[in-house]
């Protein structure tokens, strides 16, 4: 399996996040100027997007090359009503074995979209490998429960703990090993490593926790 391009874009997401929401907030454009007098005039102060860069884990090993590792993550979340959103984002694993999406919908419990208390639902979907031999997939669809913090006018801290149900498939394959036919005759090179992957499917609910930092804007 060849995640090296999933990886890049995945990471180069990572770093670009950060900022990019600092040269928003340092840098406001004349539009949001606007926006910000009219939220004061009207007495209305909802922010329609806000961008989550964090941490999220199954697992407090690092070293572990399964996507129960812990993973950083980027999410974009945006209002729909006073107290409801929808996000979506990737994430790759610390140990970059493990890189994958995730879509949801949160329901806040204040007065206000993106603080306070908050109700979500996650699905994910990953591809990892484990070692050159073994690699897979992993769909899993989950709830947590969290508190959003205001920092800032703009800035948040978030954290969340839950649990979801996930469905894991690997492949391994048995590493080839040269036989003495195979190094005297050709044709039994060209043929290659004809056994067939052991595939393994597992379920398991899995508790996990997130921290992240939000700008909204």
């Amino acid at each position: 399996m060849h995640l090296n391009a999933s990886r890049f874009f995945v990471f180069a997401g990572l770093l670009t996040a950060p900022v990019l929401a600092l040269a928003q907030e340092e840098t406001p454009s004349e539009e949001a100027s606007a926006e910000s007098a009219l939220s004061e005039a009207t007495g209305s102060n909802h922010s329609h997007t806000a961008l989550t860069f964090g941490m999220h884990s199954h697992s407090f090993s690092v070293d572990t090359t399964t996507p129960e590792a812990p993973a950083l993550t980027v999410d974009i979340e945006h209002y729909w009503t006073p107290h409801f959103t929808v996000f979506g984002g990737g994430h790759l694993s610390v140990g970059m074995k493990a890189v994958g999406i995730q879509a949801g919908s949160r329901l806040y419990l204040g007065d206000e979209s993106f603080q306070g208390i908050f109700l979500g639902m996650q699905a994910e979907g990953t591809l990892f490998e484990r070692n050159e031999w073994t690699s897979g997939s992993q769909l899993s669809f989950g709830g947590h429960l969290g508190y959003a913090q205001k920092l800032g006018e703009r800035w948040l801290v978030s954290l969340a703990a839950g649990a979801d149900i996930s469905l894991t498939r690997s492949e391994t394959r048995a590493p080839h090993t040269l036989t003495p036919e195979c190094i005297l005759f050709t044709p039994c090179l060209l043929a290659g490593d004809r056994s067939e992957p052991v595939v393994e499917e597992t379920e398991a609910v899995r508790p996990f926790v997130r921290l992240a930092a939000v700008f909204r804007f």
